[in-house]
């Protein structure tokens, strides 16, 4: 009798093993066979679960902004926490949010001759911006137009930030991060 194997759980673990090899050596590395290979599969059964690698990258992306949104920090103890939570949650504090970033670096770069992938990484910005705007809005900082400009300007912080936080891990420790991410809360 042939094994009962879940798609969904199957495509997890694809998507999983596909952002392992992008953090540790790139989207160069994410080739069918060698994401197969991290996962402990074949590469044809790598095929009953996505087409080809870029409808692979498209859902390792979408998985990966999915784990992301699902540790933001709804239930803070007041607005301004839980802007400072959604916030820190964008920092490569640690090796989950880490492989996201090196996901997302990664993705922008495949992006960049694709429309269908750059519009993923657009409206994954845009929504971004929209739950930070109205965070923004609830801890009273500003309101409307206003609050997307300051959104804005926060996220471009933190990116900056995180952007260094990767490639400088050195010069830029956790601590070194959220004492940012602080700084710019109280400005």
């Amino acid at each position: 009798m042939p094994r009962f194997v879940d798609v969904e759980e199957r495509r997890v673990e694809l998507t999983d093993a596909a952002a392992r090899l992008i953090a540790r050596a790139g989207i160069g590395a994410a080739t069918m066979r060698e994401v197969a290979a991290e996962a402990g599969l074949s590469t044809g059964s790598l095929t009953h679960y996505f087409a080809d690698k870029r409808e692979l990258l498209l859902c390792t992306f979408q998985a990966s902004l999915s784990g992301r949104r699902s540790q933001r920090a709804e239930r803070a103890p007041d607005a301004a926490s839980q802007l400072r939570a959604t916030l820190e949650g964008a920092l490569p504090v640690d090796d989950d949010r880490r492989r996201h970033w090196m996901v997302t670096v990664a993705f922008c770069a495949q992006a960049a001759g694709d429309d269908e992938l750059a519009d993923a990484q657009r409206d994954a910005y845009r929504e971004f911006r929209s739950h930070v705007a109205r965070q923004v809005e609830r801890a009273g900082i500003a309101d409307g137009d206003r609050a997307v400009v300051v959104a804005e300007r926060f996220i471009a912080a933190v990116d900056g930030v995180a952007i260094q936080a990767l490639f400088d891990p050195e010069s830029w420790p956790a601590e070194r991060q959220l004492a940012a991410l602080d700084d710019l809360l109280r400005a």
